[in-house]
C-alpha cells in the first residue's frame, strides 16, 4: 500500500492575516486627516508617521464640531502611540490628589498614559497601544511638547 501526499498540481492560497485593530478604532470615527478636520474647530498638532485620524467625542458638554476631539494613532520607533487633542472648555482637569493638569507639563492618569494642557486650551493625552514602559511614554510626551505640541 502506498500514500501521497501529493497536491495534485493544485495551489492553495496562503491564509490572509489580517493586522490587529488600532486603539483608535475604538474611541472614536476613523476617517481621513482632511474630513476629521471638517469635524473640528481647532488645529491639531500632527505628529510624523501618523497612521490613522479619528473625530473623537467631547471631553464634556454637547456633541458638536466646537467640543470634539481628534485622535491620532502614530508610530515612534517601534510603538503604536494615541495621540488624542479636545478643545478644554470651562472646566478643570484633576487626576488624583497631585495630578493637576497645567500647561505643557506632562501628568499620569494611569501607569503608562499622560495627559497635559497647551497655552491655546487644548487637552492632549498620550498613551500607548500596546505594552509600553512609562518611561518610553514620558521621553515621548516631551518630545511632542519640544516639536510643538505644546504651541496649539
Amino acid at each position: 500500500m502506498a500514500l501521497c501526499a501529493c497536491s495534485g498540481g493544485q495551489r492553495h492560497a496562503a491564509p490572509e492575516v489580517s493586522a490587529p485593530p488600532l486603539l483608535i478604532d475604538g474611541r472614536g470615527t476613523t476617517m481621513p486627516l482632511e474630513q476629521v478636520m471638517t469635524h473640528v474647530t481647532f488645529r491639531p498638532y500632527v505628529p510624523a508617521q501618523a497612521m490613522a485620524f479619528a473625530v473623537l467625542p467631547p471631553l464634556g458638554d454637547a456633541d458638536t464640531d466646537p467640543h470634539r476631539g481628534v485622535g491620532i494613532e502614530y508610530l515612534s520607533g517601534r510603538n503604536a502611540l494615541l495621540l488624542s487633542e479636545w478643545p478644554k472648555q470651562q472646566y478643570s482637569i484633576q487626576f488624583g490628589r497631585s495630578g493637576m493638569l497645567v500647561g505643557c507639563r506632562p501628568v499620569h492618569y494611569s501607569t503608562t498614559s499622560v495627559a497635559w494642557t497647551t497655552p491655546g486650551n487644548l487637552v492632549m493625552t498620550l498613551q500607548p497601544d500596546g505594552p509600553a514602559e512609562a518611561a518610553t511614554i514620558d521621553r515621548e510626551a516631551q518630545r511632542l511638547i519640544a516639536a510643538g505640541a505644546c504651541r496649539r
